[in-house]
C-alpha cells in the first residue's frame, strides 16, 4: 500500500496532521485501531472559546479545525470556572468554553482529513518496525512511508519504538450522568486528598440536566484504593458537589490516560515524529490537551509534507512545536511540580487557595504566574 505519510492514530493531533499533509500533496494513510472513531470517548471534552485559546497559546498557529467548529460538534457553553479548595470554599473566574461531542467532533476533523485526499483505515492496527509500518485488523499489509506521524495516545507504540521516555501518567474515569443539578454556565473543579489524590474532579455541564462528571488522579498517589471508589465517594459525599449529583443517574463510562509530565525529550527519530499525547502534549495544570495537539498536528502535517517534497528534514518538527506551544507546556509542568508540596496536605492546599486571586488563578491554569512559587513558599511557612 503506497503511502508518503502514515499517521497512526486518528484523534485531533493525527486527523489534523493528515489534513493538512494531504491537502499539501502528499499520499497520507491514517490507522486507527477503532472501529469506530471518536468512540469510545476518553475526553471530558472541555475547550475555550478561540480567544481564550489564542490567550492561551499566544505564539501557536491555530488550525482551521480548531477556531472553525460547527455547531453539531458543541454540546454546551460555559462562561465561568469555579474552582473549590478541599475545605469546600470556591473561587470563580470567567472563561468562555465549549463542551464538545468528542464522537461528533473526532468524526468531523476526520472527515475533513478524507476530504482532503487522506485514506483512513478503522479497526486497524499499526506496529512501526523499522522496514515501515505494519498493519493487522481490517485492513492489512505494511506501509513504508518517507514519515510516520505518531498520534497514537499516551500509550503510543510509535514513542516506544523511538526510545521515548515515559512520563507520569494521570488516570482519568467519567461519568456521564442525567438528572444533575449542576451550574450551567461553570465548568467546575474540585481539589482534596479525599475526592481527587494528585489531581482533581470535576463536573462539566453538557446541557439539559446532563453533565461529564469525573475524576483525574496520579496512581502514585491513589494507593490501594479503587478510583471507582473514589469517585463514588465523590459523587456521594463531597459536601458540594453531593447536593448536585445526588439525584444523577449514570449513563456512561469513560477512562483514560492522561500525560502529566510534559514532553518527552525526543518527539522524533528515524523517520518517524511524535504529536498529541503521545508526545504529552497536554497542560500540566489542567489536563486540558485537544488544542495542544492539534497545533502540534499542524505543524507534524507540515513538516512531513515538506520532507515528502524535500524541503524539511524529520528533525525540523521538534524546534517547530517547541517554539509554538513549548514554553507553556514547560511552566505548566513546573507550576503543577510547585503545587505538589501542597498536594499531599489539605490544609496546605486550602491556604494556598486562600494565598491566590481568581486572576491568579486562571494565570495558573494557562501555565503562568511567575511569582506562584513566592506564594508557595509563603504558605508552606506559615505552616
Amino acid at each position: 500500500m503506497r503511502a508518503d505519510v502514515a499517521v497512526i492514530g486518528a484523534g485531533p493531533a493525527g486527523s489534523t496532521a493528515a489534513e493538512i499533509a494531504a491537502r499539501a500533496g502528499a499520499c497520507v494513510v491514517v490507522v486507527e485501531r477503532k472501529a469506530e472513531i471518536g468512540s469510545p470517548v476518553q475526553c471530558g471534552g472541555f475547550l475555550p472559546e478561540n480567544f481564550e485559546l489564542r490567550e492561551l497559546l499566544p505564539r501557536a498557529m491555530l488550525p482551521e479545525s480548531l477556531y472553525k467548529i460547527p455547531d453539531r460538534c458543541i454540546l454546551h457553553h460555559t462562561n465561568i470556572q469555579r474552582i473549590y479548595a478541599p475545605s469546600g470554599g470556591s473561587k470563580e473566574f470567567r472563561v468562555q468554553g465549549r463542551v464538545l461531542d468528542r464522537r461528533t467532533f473526532d468524526r468531523y476533523l476526520a472527515y475533513r482529513a478524507a476530504e482532503a485526499g487522506a485514506e483512513i483505515l478503522p479497526a486497524t492496527r499499526a506496529e512501526v518496525v523499522s522496514e515501515g509500518v505494519k498493519l493487522s485488523g481490517h485492513f492489512s499489509g505494511s506501509l513504508r512511508p518517507k514519515v510516520t506521524i505518531g498520534a497514537d495516545g499516551p500509550s503510543s507504540g510509535a514513542a516506544r519504538f523511538i526510545g521515548s521516555s515515559k512520563k507520569e501518567f494521570g488516570i482519568c474515569l467519567e461519568y456521564e450522568m442525567a438528572g444533575v443539578c449542576a451550574d450551567q454556565d461553570a465548568a467546575e473543579m474540585y481539589f482534596g486528598s479525599r475526592c481527587a489524590p494528585g489531581g482533581y474532579a470535576w463536573i462539566i455541564p453538557m446541557g439539559d440536566g446532563v453533565a461529564n462528571v469525573g475524576i483525574g488522579v496520579r496512581k502514585s498517589y491513589l494507593g490501594r484504593v479503587k478510583l471507582d471508589q473514589v469517585l463514588g465517594g465523590f459523587i456521594k459525599d463531597h459536601p458540594v458537589a453531593s447536593e448536585k449529583l445526588k439525584m444523577g443517574k449514570v449513563t456512561a463510562v469513560m477512562r483514560g490516560l492522561v500525560p502529566a509530565g510534559g514532553s518527552p525529550s525526543v518527539l522524533q527519530k528515524n523517520g518517524v515524529i511524535l504529536a498529541g499525547d503521545a508526545a504529552g502534549h497536554v497542560m500540566a495544570t489542567s489536563g486540558g490537551g485537544i488544542p495542544l495537539a492539534m497545533v502540534a498536528g499542524r505543524v507534524a502535517g507540515e513538516v512531513a509534507s515538506e520532507v515528502v517534497l524535500g524541503k524539511a528534514q524529520a528533525r525540523d518538527y521538534e524546534h517547530r512545536v517547541k517554539a509554538e506551544i513549548g514554553a507553556e507546556l514547560d511552566r505548566s509542568v513546573q507550576i503543577r511540580r510547585m503545587v505538589d508540596a501542597a498536594m499531599h496536605n489539605d490544609r496546605l492546599m486550602d491556604a494556598l487557595f486562600s494565598a491566590l486571586e481568581p486572576p491568579q488563578m486562571k494565570s495558573v491554569m494557562r501555565g503562568r504566574v511567575p511569582d506562584l512559587l513566592g506564594v508557595l513558599r509563603e504558605v508552606v511557612g506559615r505552616r
